[in-house]
């Protein structure tokens, strides 16, 4: 039921006054900077670090006195530092960022920071179209969540979904949509190229889905134009990340650019730690203003994006960015021919422990080579773990090297390339 009125709050706040949302938002941080002081050992040391108190910051402007914390930092605190007191992190549910900058970091939640969550996609894709009795496929690269349970609406007819497995073969994919007929489409925008591919390389008719919707990728314009012809589709993008409790922005079908949520996350362009100016490409830096149980403020994405000067064309009041620059990863090519997207490695090295920092280079379609900051050092039972795990996805014949090095990155805010391939697929 939270759900249900989070979705009804975000559709009436995003045509509110100008005025009025932002002292919506002024109101929720000032809340969540309060919570954040009182309770979270990580930030009060953070805080107190530079003198500032909760009651010294009541505008996004006075945020800045609040120094910018990166994965790096907070992955080397422990959750009971980074987590409120009092939280019993056995009743939590845990999940990991998808390691597509190369440093999955592990974020602890209860059920009410989680309510705007899934309300941040909706309003998104309502405003193209979407309504609560249509259907929808998403695609994860967990298999196990294909076995969550429903949620009550659904057995109302209302928001029904299905889930697809990102590992699986294009035609079980292809099967699932014809037989599912949903109106939305959403996935890895790597994963739904991948689909297109497959759909005109074996010149399937029939699959008609009107909306497609991408996430965790950079959608460049060849992609945009791949799943606007295999699906005729339009195709919208959101801009999201695991740490900001949700959608962070969205294309909007009438304005140039992407809406951001204003109203659940603040959203900093920053360069050199400063405020950058509307077209100059930007650092990204967020504070999640739904998540209380670990909560994250002023945390550098990595990501690189422009805000945009322009006004809302469409009446409503949620700022605009240009374009975001971010996320990138090639496909691996197997000996077969087949492509598999960057989550399922993702995943194992996830699942790892004691990997910091790695991407995947793949020199020739027989070799890849794992280059790994390993804070843990160089355990052979580690090693060993990511040679089988790796080897599970692109089969024994393709050889696995692992470089353990110092650093990849060569400062805190440089975006890596989580999968680079130099193979051309037959």
């Amino acid at each position: 039921m939270r759900g249900v009125v989070a979705l009804l709050s975000l559709l009436r706040s995003q045509w509110m006054l100008p005025g009025d949302l932002n002292h919506l938002q002024n109101r929720r941080l000032a809340r969540l900077l309060r919570h954040a002081y009182e309770a979270v050992p990580y930030y009060r040391k953070l805080f107190d670090s530079v003198g500032v108190r909760p009651e010294h910051v009541h505008t996004v402007n006075e945020l800045r006195r609040i120094p910018i914390s990166t994965r790096q930092e907070i992955q080397g605190q422990s959750l009971e530092d980074l987590t409120a007191k009092g939280t019993e992190l056995s009743t939590c549910s845990r999940s990991r960022t998808s390691g597509a900058t190369g440093v999955p970091l592990e974020i602890v939640k209860r059920a009410s920071d989680q309510c705007f969550c899934n309300p941040s996609y909706l309003r998104a894709y309502m405003a193209w179209g979407f309504r609560p009795w249509h259907r929808l496929i998403q695609f994860q690269a967990r298999p196990e969540r294909q076995l969550a349970s429903r949620s009550w609406y659904e057995f109302l007819g209302i928001f029904r979904h299905q889930t697809l497995f990102s590992l699986s073969e294009p035609a079980a994919w292809i099967t699932a949509i014809r037989t599912w007929q949903p109106y939305l489409l959403q996935g890895y925008c790597l994963t739904l190229k991948l689909l297109a591919e497959a759909i005109q390389r074996g010149a399937v008719d029939g699959i008609q889905v009107p909306l497609v919707s991408t996430t965790s990728g950079v959608l460049d314009l060849y992609g945009r134009k791949l799943l606007n012809s295999a699906f005729g589709a339009r195709v919208v993008d959101i801009y999201a990340a695991e740490e900001s409790g949700g959608a962070i922005a969205w294309e909007c079908p009438k304005c140039s650019g992407y809406h951001i949520n204003s109203d659940t996350v603040i959203v900093e362009f920053t360069k050199h730690g400063q405020p950058a100016h509307p077209g100059e490409d930007a650092e990204i830096v967020i504070t999640n203003l739904t998540g209380y149980t670990m909560p994250f403020i002023r945390y550098a994405l990595g990501d690189v994006a422009r805000l945009s000067a322009a006004a809302p064309s469409c009446g409503r009041s949620l700022p605009l960015m240009e374009s975001i620059s971010g996320r990138s990863g090639d496909y691996i090519v197997l000996t077969s021919g087949r492509k598999i997207v960057p989550h399922p490695f993702f995943l194992v090295l996830d699942e790892t422990a004691g990997v910091g920092e790695w991407q995947i280079v793949q020199e020739d379609i027989r070799h890849l080579t794992v280059r790994l900051t390993s804070p843990c050092g160089t355990d052979p039972k580690r090693m060993e773990q990511i040679r089988e795990g790796l080897k599970k996805l692109v089969g024994e014949s393709v050889g696995i090297q692992i470089e353990v090095v110092k650093q990849l990155r060569k400062n805190r805010f440089e975006k890596l390339r989580s999968v680079i391939s130099r193979v051309a697929p037959p």
